[in-house]
C-alpha cells in the first residue's frame, strides 16, 4: 500500500528514467531530470528548515518548473499551494493571511509584482538565483518521506472567494490515490499516455494531471491553463 505520493513518481522514474515526464512549448525534460531538480530544491528546503509538514506558496506560471516544485515540495515532507501569477495582489495577500506558508517559491521577474505584500516571516527562495542549489541530500529526503502518512496534506486549493476572502481546502495524499487508481482502472489507461493539461495550476484538476503523470508516467504536455 502507498503512503505517499512521491512513490508513485519515484516508481515511474525507475521504470522511465528517460521518457520525457514534461513538454513545455519548446522545452522539455526526462523523468529523471525530472526528479534531480525536485531533490535538489526539497534538500534545499531540507537544509534551512528543521520542522516539516507545512504549506509551500509557489508563485510560479504553469510550467516545467512548477512541477519539479510541486514534486519538491513533497520530496521535502511538506505540501504545497499554488497562486495564480494572474491574481490581484489583495487575493494574495488575503491567501498568504490565511495559509501562513512558511516559504514562497518563485522568479525574479514575479516576486516582484507582490513582494511588498510578503510578510518578513515568510522565507522567499528565487529560482532564478543560483545560490539556493545545494547537493542531493537522499538520506534526508528519505527520513522526511518517511514521516508522512497518507493522510497527510499533499497540497491546498483556494477557493474563489466569492464570499469575500478565499478559503483553502487541504487536500491529503489518500484522497488522490483513491481518484488515481479509479481513473486508471475506469479508463484503461496505460504508460504511452500524452496528457495535455489545460486546467489552471490552481484546480484540483491540474493535481490529478500531475498524478497521473507520476502513476502512469504520462507525458504531460503545459498549456496555458486559462479555461475556468
Amino acid at each position: 500500500m502507498k503512503i505517499n505520493l512521491i512513490e508513485y513518481f519515484e516508481e515511474s522514474v525507475n521504470r522511465y528514467p528517460q521518457k520525457t515526464a514534461v513538454i513545455d512549448k519548446n522545452r522539455e525534460i526526462t523523468f529523471s531530470d525530472l526528479r534531480s531538480n525536485a531533490k535538489i530544491l526539497a534538500s534545499y528546503i531540507i537544509n534551512h528548515f528543521d520542522s516539516s509538514k507545512f504549506p509551500i506558496g509557489i508563485f510560479l506560471d504553469k510550467s516545467i518548473e512548477s512541477v519539479y516544485v510541486d514534486l519538491a515540495s513533497i520530496y521535502s515532507g511538506n505540501f504545497y499551494m499554488n497562486l495564480d501569477i494572474n491574481y490581484p495582489a489583495d487575493r494574495i495577500k488575503n491567501i498568504l493571511n490565511l495559509v501562513q506558508p512558511k516559504i514562497i517559491i518563485s522568479t525574479s521577474r514575479y516576486i516582484k509584482t507582490i513582494s511588498a505584500i510578503i510578510p518578513d516571516t515568510i522565507h522567499v527562495i528565487l529560482l532564478d538565483n543560483e545560490k539556493w542549489k545545494v547537493d542531493i541530500n537522499n538520506d534526508a529526503i528519505d527520513r522526511r518521506l518517511s514521516t508522512i502518512i497518507d493522510t497527510d496534506p499533499s497540497c491546498i486549493i483556494n477557493t474563489s472567494g466569492s464570499t469575500g476572502t478565499p478559503k483553502g481546502v487541504v487536500l491529503n495524499h489518500k484522497s488522490f490515490f483513491d481518484f488515481t487508481e479509479w481513473a486508471i482502472d475506469t479508463f484503461s489507461f496505460d504508460d504511452n499516455l500524452v496528457m495535455g493539461s489545460l486546467s489552471p495550476i490552481v484546480f484540483d484538476i491540474y493535481v490529478f494531471e500531475l498524478c497521473m503523470m507520476m502513476a502512469k508516467a504520462s507525458t504531460l504536455v503545459v498549456l496555458p491553463g486559462n479555461l475556468a
